[in-house]
Parts: structure tokens; C-alpha cells; sequence
């Protein structure tokens, strides 16, 4: 009996923390250009990201935008390496670090101390350009969510799916 009661807690705490963060729950900004008739679009191809910021952790800027591609050919469009595509998609992240705080114990005395936690939230910018011009038609921004360090394509996928959850726009 007591072990189906522990097994029971266990099942609701995991459910419970696993609601804590779902990417349907992250903030979304989103800007587009209402002269562009955004139904037309079929095809992309990737862009280099201009922002200062791209340049923090390349390998976390690259994986970033494969996400992105991957997230827009799921949904039907097409990537072009060659040829007239109908827009450029340029992707980066920006961190935010800040430190906490917290009581903790020491691991050689057993005495109660102070420790700091290294955080960064990070935010994925998508813009989205007309292929000739660098005018930028759709810009989305999804925000406070952090990588996992173990599995960070698995938040930024995330991420990426709530983002593009806003696109195209409807008008």
C-alpha cells in the first residue's frame, strides 16, 4: 500500500513539473510587413544573422538556425540552396545572464553556505527578409526559456514550434 502511494506522489509530482515549462507557454512578440501576402510564400533559404549577439556561442547560433529550417519544412516550405527562393530566414539567439542566490550545504563540512547559479535565458529572433532586398517582412521573438545542457535542440525546438505557432500571420 505504501509503495503504490509513493508511486502515485511520484507520477504527480513529475507531471506537475513537466507543466511548469511547456513551450505553448512562452511569450511571443511578432512584427510583419502588412503588404506582403504571406500565403504566397513557399520557399527560403537561410540567411546569416547580422545581430552582434550571433556572435555568442557559435555552436548554439548554428544549431539555432537548424532548427528554424527544420521547424519551416515541417510546416510545407521548401528550402532552396540555389535558385529564387521567396524569402531569406535568418535566425540568432541572445542570452541573458543573471546569477542567483541560495542556501545550500557545504559538501566537505555539512555547514550551511552560500552558492551562486550561473542562469541564462535565452531568446530566439527569427527574421524573416524579401529575398532581393534586406527588407526585413516578419520579425518573432520568443523569450524566457533556457537550454537544457544536455538536450538543447530539444529546447530550441520547442521554442522554435511555439514561435512559428505565430506564422504565418493572419490579417
Amino acid at each position: 500500500m505504501f509503495s503504490r502511494y509513493c508511486v502515485l506522489m511520484l507520477i504527480a509530482a513529475c507531471v506537475l513539473m513537466g507543466c511548469a515549462s511547456q513551450p505553448q507557454e512562452l511569450p511571443v512578440r511578432t512584427e510583419y510587413s502588412k503588404e506582403v501576402d504571406f500565403s504566397t510564400l513557399k520557399s527560403f533559404r537561410p540567411g546569416r544573422a547580422i545581430a552582434e549577439e550571433a556572435q555568442d556561442y557559435p555552436n548554439f547560433q548554428q544549431m539555432a538556425q537548424q532548427v528554424v529550417a527544420e521547424e519551416l519544412i515541417a510546416r510545407g516550405y521548401e528550402r532552396l540552396e540555389d535558385g529564387r527562393p521567396d524569402l531569406r530566414v535568418r535566425a540568432h539567439l541572445r542570452f541573458t545572464n543573471y546569477q542567483t542566490k541560495r542556501l545550500g550545504t557545504s559538501p566537505t563540512t555539512g555547514e550551511p553556505e552560500a552558492t551562486k547559479s550561473d542562469l541564462r535565458d535565452v531568446t530566439l529572433i527569427v527574421e524573416m527578409l524579401s529575398p532581393v532586398e534586406d527588407k526585413v517582412i516578419w520579425t518573432g521573438t520568443v523569450s524566457g526559456f533556457q537550454l537544457d545542457p544536455f538536450k538543447p535542440r530539444s529546447s530550441l525546438k520547442g521554442a522554435a514550434w511555439r514561435l512559428f505557432v505565430e506564422f504565418p500571420p493572419l490579417w
